[in-house]
C-alpha cells in the first residue's frame, strides 16, 4: 500500500513522513491526480476544504486519513460519514499516528480513544434480547463490560471499580474473546442491542 501525505505545511509533512518513515511515504502539496485502488492517503483538512465535489468523491474511495489542526467531534463524524477510515489530531502522538497507519491498512477505522468514547454514547439503546450476552461473564467481568459499554475508558472503569488499569484491561481482553468481539465499540453495539 502507497502512503501519501497530503499538506501544504511543510513542517507537517516532515513530522508525520518521518514519524511514518517505514511506510516510505511520498509528500505532495495536492491530490495527485491519480492514486491507485491501494494508495492510504493522509490528508490535511486544509486540502480537504479545497476539493471540489468530484475530487472528494474520489478520494474518498480510497483509504482516507483526515488529520485537523483543530480536531472536532463533529468534523470526525462529517469525514468519516463521506467514507474516510482514520481522523485525528495534526500533532497527534506519535504512537498514534503509526497505529492508525496500521488500522488502516488492515481495514479497520481508527478514531482517537475520546471520539471512540463520545461515538459509543452516542449509540441508542436497544430492548434487551431474550439472550443476554453478560451471562457469558463473570460478576466482575460484566461490570466492566457495562461501564466499558457506556464509554469509560480504562481508566475511569479503574478508577469506579477501585481496580488498576492493567486488570482492567484483562479482564477487556477476556470479554472480547468470551463474546467473539474485536474492541469497545462492538461491545458497546453488542449489549445495546
Amino acid at each position: 500500500m502507497t502512503l501519501y501525505i497530503i499538506s501544504k505545511n511543510t513542517l507537517l509533512q516532515k513530522r508525520w513522513s518521518t514519524i511514518l518513515s517505514v511506510f516510505h511515504p511520498i509528500c505532495r502539496e495536492s491530490l495527485p491526480a491519480t492514486l491507485g485502488n491501494d494508495s492510504l492517503v493522509m490528508i490535511h483538512d486544509d486540502i480537504l476544504c479545497q476539493l471540489n465535489e468530484e475530487q472528494k468523491k474520489r478520494l474518498f474511495a480510497l483509504h482516507v486519513m483526515v488529520l485537523s489542526t483543530t480536531p472536532t467531534f463533529e468534523q470526525a463524524r462529517l469525514v468519516l460519514s463521506l467514507g474516510a477510515k482514520g481522523y485525528g489530531n495534526t500533532m497527534m502522538h506519535e504512537s498514534y499516528l503509526i497505529s492508525a497507519c496500521q488500522a488502516i491498512q488492515e481495514g479497520n477505522v481508527w478514531l482517537s480513544p475520546e471520539y471512540i468514547n463520545l461515538m459509543i454514547q452516542e449509540l441508542p439503546m436497544m430492548p434487551k434480547k431474550a439472550t443476554n450476552p453478560l451471562e457469558y461473564l463473570s460478576h466482575r467481568e460484566a461490570e466492566v463490560a457495562i461501564l466499558l459499554s457506556q464509554g469509560d475508558s480504562h481508566k475511569e472503569v479503574a478508577e469506579k471499580l477501585n481496580i488498576t488499569v492493567r486488570t482492567v484491561k484483562a479482564h477487556a481482553t477476556a470479554i472480547y474473546s468470551q463474546l467473539n468481539i474485536k474492541d469497545r465499540l462492538a461491545l458497546a453495539l453488542l449489549l445495546r442491542k
